[in-house]
């Protein structure tokens, strides 16, 4: 397997969070799964608990280094296809 930057679109928002960056070595898929049922992230935890999709909008191959970077940025909706059209052309880049 390889090591794997993902973005959560939480649809609707769960109060001021829109998105979740997270980081798996063992597959988004199986990752994606743990979150949907209340075994991920605290936040995505609440955020399923309170009615939200968790939607996986985007991933890219990177390193957890990687991931933390993209979290401080605090920047999570211009790096989302859904709230920005421009990430489109940037999918596969970070």
């Amino acid at each position: 397997m390889m090591n794997t930057i993902y973005l959560i679109h939480f649809d609707p928002p769960y109060k001021h969070a829109r998105h979740y960056i997270g980081f798996t070595t063992n597959g988004v898929a199986d990752r994606m799964t743990e979150h949907r049922e209340k075994r991920g992230a605290r936040l995505t935890q609440v955020a399923v608990g309170a009615g939200c999709q968790l939607l996986l909008v985007r991933t890219w191959e990177g390193e957890r280094t990687q991931e933390r970077r993209l979290k401080n940025q605090k920047n999570t909706p211009r790096l989302c296809p859904l709230c920005n059209p421009q990430a489109w052309q940037n999918r596969g880049k970070l």
